[in-house]
């Protein structure tokens, strides 16, 4: 990746000849809309699988998890308890609709794809409170981070949002969790893989944030899960582009 020159990207030929595991981060807000309902998500895995696996060697598996953002959406002023009812309902939904798709796919195998919510994660890595608590200090001094947020924030192009604390807290720890995932510091509990993933790729419809791509290149912890070719990378699933954010110049990236 590193030999390709600055802000151009292409789609991946075929994954790593080794086990590894596709994570797919689930938008609470775009949960059952055409780029992130089950059917969609089928027909990504469909053009993935077996396009871009190699078939002919023996440990070229790879799994999927669905990461549900479910407590990420309590940074909210609606109460606790009417969240929790809606997006429980359309977490068991988005896994019920994708489990009888699973099973009429020829392709697919059953037990390659796996579920988690958000907060489950809390107890994969015990240094994830600190983790959070020191992004929020190096955002109050770093200017730069601060951009990148306010810009990827501009983006949203929604009237009803406004740049407060909870969306603030909800930006900082969605990019945080993100990457301690790719930098190999979460479980990712899948029957298929079962532990011996050797790389692990984001993927998500859609362009990163210029908040994360900064803290990759600027890996303020000092993470490094070097068997993982995609550590500092990003799949986007709708454009089927590989975005490799050691290649990003941010000042000249067209986001």
């Amino acid at each position: 990746m590193s030999e390709l020159p600055k802000n151009t990207f292409y789609d991946i030929n075929k994954f790593p000849a080794m086990e590894g595991m596709l994570v797919f981060p689930i938008s609470m807000s775009r949960i059952s809309n055409e780029s992130q309902n089950a059917k969609k998500y089928w027909q990504y895995l469909e053009y993935i699988n077996p396009n871009k696996i190699n078939k002919n060697v023996p440990n070229s598996k790879v799994g999927a998890m669905f990461v549900y953002g479910d407590y990420l959406y309590l940074y909210s002023n609606e109460k606790a308890g009417t969240l929790k009812r809606r997006y429980m309902d359309l977490v068991a939904s988005h896994k019920n609709s994708f489990n009888n798709l699973l099973k009429g796919d020829p392709y697919l195998i059953s037990d390659s794809v796996s579920y988690k919510v958000w907060n489950q994660f809390y107890l994969d890595c015990d240094k994830f409170v600190f983790y959070l608590d020191s992004l929020k200090k190096i955002y109050d001094e770093d200017e730069k981070f601060q951009s990148y947020i306010k810009q990827d924030f501009e983006k949203l192009d929604n009237p009803k949002r406004v740049l407060d604390e909870n969306q603030l807290n909800f930006f900082l720890e969605e990019h945080l969790m993100l990457y301690l995932i790719a930098k190999g510091q979460m479980k990712l509990e899948n029957n298929f893989i079962n532990g011996h993933e050797k790389w692990i790729l984001v993927a998500y419809p859609g362009k990163p944030l210029k908040a994360h791509i900064y803290l990759h290149q600027k890996n303020f912890f000092n993470l490094d899960n070097p068997q993982n070719v995609y550590q500092n990378s990003w799949y986007d699933l709708e454009g089927k582009k590989l975005y490799d954010f050691n290649r990003i110049d941010l000042e000249t990236f067209d986001f």
